[in-house]
């Protein structure tokens, strides 16, 4: 039977380089198991490297440093004419070179068996040795790759796995950290085993009779050294755990070899796996010799049916539903670019609040456990490969994408490119294009193919997309980058290919800070003073541009949908503020996923729930008799608004769109909104000043499927006056202690602080701090939170 083992745990970190530097120095390019010098060595001793667990980004806890460049470089990175410099385009912190090692021993009884060696992704040149021999390399900072180490692997003793990480190098134009930042996992099996994402399962649905035919092909790999019979047995299980089907097949395996087996099944009544529902399946696929289960390999999916239409847009089992997207990089605070799966679902779980329904991971292969989530919850995502390319190396990570991934419901879209500013209008990316969409066809023929155009070509820019046609043409799904105006010319010239916005503007902007000030990092997107407070100039003016981009994206039928830049904050392109600003503020929530005020237009507009939102936050000290706009954000059809009692005025709120009142005077007290529908009274929404700190506040996140032994738990902290207002100006320095757990780190999401976020040491932002704790799932952990002028407060968490 597979035997799978979790190898994330008891790593050592060393960052710096050592030998073997190459895979070729001393003997190592001339003999086998000729690495026993330097970090490979089995000798060495390591105990005064650093003790970590994977994922682990080693990059993250460095000290932020600003390079410039010259126009030169400067004019290499697409669309950001406000950044000065690559490296301050990828948040200001150094890649480096570093080594992990990591002892390890197998289970009795396995020496008949293949070991599998699995990693989710390291960022980014690897070289892997096992026991002192050159075991793998891989270059790609995103894609996952197996490794099988049977030849190389000790059955009865200790192992030595050895990897060298060179992150000095660069695929993106943001922060990209480096390091062993997914998870890593070895799997034993029979020599006649299932092959690594050897399954396809693919449900063509009958929607009128509830019915769907489940095409399964099964590749499986035989390392027999002679030829015999198997047989292959698989069944399907349904949400409610029911076995629905079976079947089994006899094959003959040659010695040595991998073969397709292909099967279908017809199930009834069939449970539909869409947004609000997304119930899974269950392939068990198991392998008999000779009556012995050699190998079971458990799939899960979902049936559910999705179209494009050129016309109409997006269909999920026969529904139109509006694409309604984020683009997101995968960084977070505290951690960087480690994976840590409760971070992930915090995140996905945010968005789903906001009213999100896609994903779009930006612009790589996202993890296995975000997809898993994003099976589980409900939502959408656009999986999309790192460079657009044919060359063999990035066709391999291509298909890699494809046959991990493709069994996932909650993948409706691929993508193979993004703003290829330099080619996108060339006629080899038109043949680039066909093979790359050849490439993924081959491997799932079952969902369309896209990639993300900008009308840009590095120089200049364009009103439309007539130019890219003879490349674009050639996808299944047009992907637009911005672009507005060209969106209905294009849908003219080429009226039967469906359109999706692959990316748009959302309202960009610091949390809780309503006057723009660049030295101290701060953008306020209403700020009628942009163009003069900014270096940037007029690229500061972005007023207005998020509601724009989806009113015209909702009001076209034919368009698909819309994927907004970005979700969630990110280190580096902090565009349009120069230093010290070392993150975007693209985000609808900051870098710590705290929601921003725009999270409540989203929330308006895509949601179910009436909302009514205002700002700014009712707290000035200081600006006694000043007037200042005061904006809401809601779906209700009219809003008042009153300051201390006195009505400034009723409007009615237009579809997709906010309300604005100009010339507010500020005085203490309360400002209140009262939202309408037909006339009736809905909603009301109050906000008062803040009054001095009393104590603090915390809301706690921990995942819903909690399997490893070491579970991580979010903690958010609000400082917050006598009647639980968040202090708006709330600084304090907070100092965490855990007891029964550990603390990995903190953060406030300011774009503009660069102290270290791996120590217990953070001074709020805006009132809030985000601590993140891993504990033993078995005990109950206990923070304590300290800082001047406020009692020590202690949380429980079980």
């Amino acid at each position: 039977m597979r035997i799978k083992l979790n190898m994330d745990q008891d790593w050592k970190l060393f960052v710096g380089d050592l030998s073997p530097r190459t895979s070729t120095e001393g003997w190592g390019g001339a003999k086998a198991r000729a690495y026993d010098f330097g970090a490979t060595a089995i000798s060495l001793d390591d105990s005064g490297w650093t003790a970590t667990d994977v994922p682990n980004d080693f990059v993250v806890s460095g000290d932020y440093t600003r390079k410039s460049a010259g126009e030169n470089e400067l004019q290499k990175i697409p669309a950001m004419e406000s950044v000065d410099s690559r490296h301050f385009a990828g948040g200001c912190l150094e890649g480096k070179i570093a080594w992990y090692r990591k002892h390890f021993a197998l289970p009795e009884g396995c020496e008949e068996k293949r070991v599998i060696l699995y990693f989710d992704g390291i960022f980014r040149d690897s070289t892997i040795y096992l026991n002192e021999y050159l075991v793998g390399a891989h270059k790609g900072g995103y894609d996952s790759f197996w490794l099988d180490i049977t030849d190389f692997v000790s059955f009865t003793g200790d192992n030595l796995l050895a990897v060298r990480v060179d992150a000095s190098g660069r695929e993106g134009w943001w922060y990209e950290g480096g390091g062993i930042y997914r998870h890593v996992a070895l799997e034993i099996c029979d020599t006649v085993s299932i092959a690594p994402w050897g399954v396809f399962i693919s449900p063509a649905v009958d929607l009128k009779n509830k019915s769907a035919v489940i095409s399964i092909k099964t590749e499986i790999a035989s390392k027999n050294i002679n030829a015999g019979e198997i047989q292959l047995k698989t069944e399907i299980i349904a949400p409610d755990s029911l076995s629905v089907c079976e079947a089994a097949k006899l094959l003959q395996l040659e010695a040595w070899e991998n073969k397709n087996v292909s099967q279908e099944f017809h199930i009834e009544d069939v449970m539909l796996w869409d947004l609000d529902n997304p119930l899974l399946y269950k392939a068990v696929s198991s392998i008999y010799i000779d009556g012995r289960l050699a190998d079971r390999c458990i799939t899960s999916f979902g049936v559910r049916d999705i179209y494009f239409d050129a016309q109409k847009g997006f269909f999920l089992n026969g529904t139109h539903l509006k694409i309604k997207g984020v683009c997101c990089h995968h960084d977070h605070a505290v951690g960087g670019i480690a994976a840590n799966d409760c971070i992930q679902e915090y995140r996905l779980r945010q968005l789903k609040k906001m009213g999100a329904n896609a994903y779009r991971s930006a612009h790589h292969m996202p993890t296995q456990e975000l997809l898993e989530m994003c099976d589980r919850i409900g939502m959408l995502v656009f999986d999309e490969t790192r460079r657009m390319s044919s060359c063999e190396d990035d066709l391999t990570a291509l298909r890699t994408m494809v046959k991990r991934d493709r069994n996932h419901p909650s993948v409706f879209l691929w993508g193979i490119g993004n703003e290829e500013v330099f080619s996108q209008d060339k006629s080899e990316t038109a043949r680039t294009t066909r093979t790359m969409k050849m490439e993924v066809k081959k491997l799932d023929p079952t969902r369309p193919v896209t990639s993300a155009v900008v009308c840009w070509n590095g120089k200049e820019r364009f009103s439309t997309a007539q130019n890219y046609i003879p490349v674009t043409k050639n996808l299944d799904v047009m992907g637009f980058n911005y672009c507005a105006q060209a969106w209905d010319d294009y849908h003219a010239s080429v009226p039967d290919q469906p359109v999706i916005i692959t990316e748009a503007s959302s309202n960009s902007g610091t949390r809780g800070c309503y006057s723009t000030n660049e030295a101290a990092a701060k953008y306020y997107i209403y700020d009628d003073d942009n163009a003069e407070k900014v270096k940037s100039g007029k690229n500061a003016v972005r007023r207005g541009i998020a509601e724009q981009e989806w009113k015209l994206c909702s009001e076209r039928e034919y368009l698909a949908g819309i994927f907004i830049w970005t979700g969630i904050d990110y280190r580096g392109e902090p565009t349009p503020l120069g230093w010290p600003a070392v993150y975007s503020q693209f985000g609808v929530f900051d870098y710590c996923c705290f929601p921003k005020d725009n999270f409540y237009y989203y929330k308006s507009w895509w949601g179910e729930e009436d909302v009514l939102h205002i700002f700014p936050h009712w707290t000035f000290p200081g600006m006694e008799g000043r007037n200042l706009p005061v904006f809401c954000f809601s779906n209700l059809e009219e809003i008042e608004l009153f300051v201390n009692g006195q009505s400034c005025g009723r409007q009615k709120m237009e579809k997709n769109g906010y309300l604005e009142w100009k010339d507010v005077t500020y005085f203490p007290g309360a400002v209140t909104a009262k939202g309408y529908r037909n006339g009736q009274l809905v909603l009301e929404k109050k906000i008062t000043t803040a009054g001095v700190p009393s104590r603090i506040e915390a809301e706690i996140f921990r995942e819903t499927q909690q399997t490893a032994e070491k579970q991580t738990i979010i903690l958010n902290f609000s400082i917050v006056d006598e009647n639980s207002n968040i202090v708006p100006y709330a600084d304090n320095e907070l100092s965490f202690e855990a007891e029964g757990g550990r603390i990995l780190g903190c953060a406030n999401g300011n774009p503009g602080d660069h102290s270290p976020e791996n120590i217990p040491l953070k001074r709020a932002f805006g009132g809030r701090v985000q601590l993140v704790v891993q504990a033993d799932r078995k005990q109950t952990v206990k923070v304590r939170v300290k800082t001047a002028a406020l009692p020590e407060q202690v949380f429980e968490v079980k």
